[in-house]
């Protein structure tokens, strides 16, 4: 039985490097992974805000021109909300 024992040591003995080497592995590759959607969250944010801010000064240099787009697109909202009612 002590045999046994000891070739439970030996494997335990050589599985373990190779383990340490696998958690290494799978912590940089989440790392990777946090850094990468915490840069891609950034972009996101960026792209909106710069949007935002595109939006507003073009509302605010053609204030008409904006009014008439939003009352067209409410007027199709209604439009679709309406047909969908009437197939119903």
């Amino acid at each position: 039985m002590k045999s046994k024992a000891k070739v439970m040591e030996i494997v335990e003995q050589a599985i373990q490097p190779a383990e340490e080497a696998a958690r290494t592995k799978v912590r940089h590759t989440l790392d990777a992974a946090r850094a990468s959607l915490h840069n891609g969250k950034e972009r996101v944010r960026t792209t909106a805000r710069h949007a935002a801010e595109n939006a507003d000064g073009y509302v605010h240099s053609n204030p008409w021109p904006a009014i008439g787009l939003a009352a067209a697109a409410a007027g199709a909202a209604i439009a679709v909300l309406l047909s969908t009612r009437i197939h119903r």
